[in-house]
């Protein structure tokens, strides 16, 4: 399998990948110049972890990536893509020191982005994820998530709409998570809570229960896949490679 798979794993990136999608149906499967999506994502990780396994729902995703020679485990129902690597995890024996959850729509994941995760040391309170600067324009969308912070890069608050209102630039969030095993734990344990549902987004019940969210900011190149649009750019991304 793919991935460097040893005696001790360190780093695990466990990949939930959901076969129905309102706007996007098949979207693991969707084909971005000749590859599917999902395999494009884990064309990105192999070699910067110990172990990549796609956690799903459907076995038409399981074929298509052990076809292409990486691990996959077949999950029940789950609420949240962080419900669905618990479910995995626990599954392979819980491995690993830091558990990172990469979205089964990024196909641009790269090397930085973990090294970038990994800078910091897991702790039991606290998860790594990603942002980047843009500019307030290009991120109106509410497929976009932002992301404000506090004086120690503590995230205070997730939105799909624009926060701070008024700024020019805002910090996009990247969907792409890492935990220690504690955190993991307490993050599921912390289920859903109004304002989780009302934005549609989990890690705001993380942020209610007092796990702390540190934000990296970086020149992260990204490309999150949700709509017909977006896997219209990500197909003339790589067609130009």
């Amino acid at each position: 399998m793919a991935g460097r798979i040893g005696s001790s794993v360190r780093v695990i990136a466990i990949v939930p990948a959901r076969y129905c999608s309102v706007r996007l149906p098949g979207k693991p499967l969707a084909d971005v110049a000749g590859v599917p999506l999902i395999n494009r994502v884990l064309q990105g990780l192999n070699g910067s972890v110990d172990r990549i396994v796609v956690a799903t729902d459907d076995n038409r995703i399981i074929d298509s990536v052990r076809k292409s020679g990486f691990e996959a485990i077949l999950t029940g129902d789950a609420d949240t893509g962080t419900q669905r690597i618990f479910m995995a995890w626990e599954s392979l024996g819980c491995p690993g020191e830091w558990i990172i959850n990469v979205q089964g729509d990024e196909p641009l994941v790269n090397s930085s982005w973990i090294n970038a995760l990994t800078s910091c040391h897991p702790e039991d309170d606290l998860v790594t994820t990603l942002a980047r600067r843009v500019s307030a324009f290009q991120v109106q969308s509410p497929d976009s998530v932002k992301v404000v912070t506090d004086c120690n890069g503590d995230a205070m608050y997730f939105s799909r709409y624009s926060v701070p209102h008024g700024a020019n630039e805002l910090l996009e969030h990247i969907g792409v998570y890492c935990f220690s095993p504690a955190s993991l734990r307490h993050c599921v344990s912390a289920g859903s809570t109004l304002l989780s549902r009302t934005e549609r987004l989990e890690q705001l019940a993380w942020l209610e229960n007092g796990i702390r969210v540190r934000v990296i900011d970086g020149d992260f190149e990204g490309l999150g896949v949700d709509t017909p649009d977006d896997l219209e750019r990500a197909v003339e991304y790589f067609e130009q490679r």
